[in-house]
């Protein structure tokens, strides 16, 4: 039978052949057993330098009733790994100037951008669309900016944190059904906040789905307590940065996508506040 190789993997048969990286699988794939999560591929064979496992072949979803059961995979993972660590303060001084400058910089980046384009005589269709939609980005960083800092004050004087195992590199490309739910593509997992592999998956793609409804249904699951849903709220709430590039059709698109990021993200922090 012909091998197939897709992205760092070599799919012989009904194997997946994969290189080891430098987090352990093994380990991994045990502890989420013993912890009651099996949603994750079966190793068969390992040597020094590869994985063997078995091949899952994805079977047909309609869009959003696979987002549900991706999104109740998610959750299982986590709920089933969480636990409290203690955690120094300086940890969360660190997050809070990281979000804190990068808020500043786009402030101040999209600010230069709004006084360059109200120079134009004529604007193109980009930075027409782009001046019609700026009060929005520049609220949704002000409103960022200010949540940021109250959720400073509550988790500051904190010394537990809520962690688990967590996926971190979510989409939906990795997530298969062969008579159950499968995640694949582990390589980056560590343990850390919940937050990040749901703020990670909405920056991805989750803000092209009903974000709102599959977040119901993840704290149905795994209630985010309140100092982690006002993390994801500020998060999903900050723009991405707009890169220009010499084509108007897709700087046009680029920028109808990121109004769209805001857009939703603002729909979702005025429903889960």
């Amino acid at each position: 039978m012909t091998k197939k190789y897709k992205n760092s993997v070599i799919i012989d048969g009904d194997n997946v052949i994969k290189n080891k990286g430098d987090n352990s699988l093994s380990t991994l794939f045990d502890y989420l057993d013993d912890r009651g999560f099996n949603s994750h591929p079966k190793i068969i064979d390992e040597d020094e330098n590869t994985y063997t496992m078995k091949h899952i072949k994805s079977e047909n979803y309609y869009e959003m009733s696979r987002g549900v059961e991706f999104i109740k995979t998610v959750s299982s993972l986590h709920s089933k790994t969480i636990f409290y660590k203690d955690v120094n303060k300086n940890k969360y001084r660190k997050i809070y100037n990281q979000i804190s400058n990068n808020i500043e910089y786009l402030k101040k980046y999209y600010l230069e951008l709004i006084e360059k384009v109200e120079q134009e005589i004529y604007m193109s269709p980009s930075h027409y669309l782009f001046a019609r939609n700026y009060s929005v980005i520049d609220s949704s960083l002000e409103y960022s900016k200010k949540e940021l800092k109250k959720w400073f004050d509550l988790v500051s004087n904190k010394t537990k944190e809520r962690v688990c195992i967590i996926h971190n590199n979510l989409s939906l490309d990795h997530f298969m059904k062969e008579g159950g739910n499968y995640l694949i593509s582990w390589d980056k997992h560590m343990v850390d906040t919940p937050i990040l592999d749901l703020y990670n998956f909405y920056k991805r793609e989750g803000y092209k789905l009903d974000f709102n409804y599959l977040l119901k249904i993840y704290n149905e699951n795994l209630e985010l307590l309140k100092e982690e849903k006002m993390l994801l709220n500020i998060l999903i709430s900050i723009p991405l940065k707009l890169e220009e590039i010499n084509d108007e059709y897709l700087n046009t698109i680029n920028i109808k996508n990121m109004i769209d990021y805001v857009c939703c993200g603002i729909t979702i922090v005025n429903e889960n506040k």
